[in-house]
């Protein structure tokens, strides 16, 4: 079976809603201070998503797996009212992400599927290869987090790593996804 290491890159698209009680937002915090950030949103109990992924880091003498951020450089953090402020007041918090000067809103599906992509990696096979997929085309995922999802492929990344688009609820998501785990999708006429 042929392998995939779990490093992707999602691009959200994220929606301004307001007046939502607690909604998953997202704060760009200092390089490399992600981990220290979460450490203290979650000691100031302020609820905070940060995904992991694990890499091979080789040294000169030893090799060790080690976690980093899927997002560099960003958190999601779901505060209620009171907790707003006190986001931006922990060292190594920038500031929310912001479109239009409103806070950007990742929704709740977004998030689950972030988590499956964390938590589950890609594993694949394929009979097909890169060169039978199209930019243009809408294919079914067939492995992964994101299994049975039909999905737009935007274009190629690399010879074997497409870019691939699926909404949710008028939003989008972009996935870098191996093409192992892509089939066609059936002519409907």
């Amino acid at each position: 079976m042929g392998g995939f290491d779990k490093r992707c890159h999602l691009y959200i698209f994220v929606s301004m809603k307001s007046g939502e009680g607690k909604q998953w937002n997202v704060v760009y915090v200092m390089s490399r201070q992600e981990k220290k950030v979460a450490k203290r949103l979650a000691g100031q109990g302020i609820e905070f998503y940060l995904p992991l992924v694990k890499k091979l880091q080789t040294w000169s003498d030893r090799k060790k797996w080690v976690e980093f951020p899927m997002f560099n450089g960003y958190v999601f953090v779901r505060p209620d009212d009171f907790q707003r402020d006190l986001v931006l007041q922990q060292p190594g918090v920038v500031a929310y992400l912001s479109f239009n000067k409103r806070h950007a809103v990742v929704t709740e599906k977004e998030i689950s599927i972030i988590k499956s992509i964390e938590k589950e990696g890609y594993f694949a096979e394929s009979i097909l290869s890169p060169e039978d997929f199209q930019p243009g085309e809408k294919v079914l995922v067939m492995e992964g987090p994101l299994k049975g999802n039909t999905v737009d492929l935007v274009r190629k990344n690399n010879e074997r790593i497409f870019l691939i688009s699926f909404d949710t609820l008028g939003q989008s998501i972009k996935v870098n996804i191996p093409y192992e785990f892509l089939a066609k999708v059936k002519d409907e006429a």
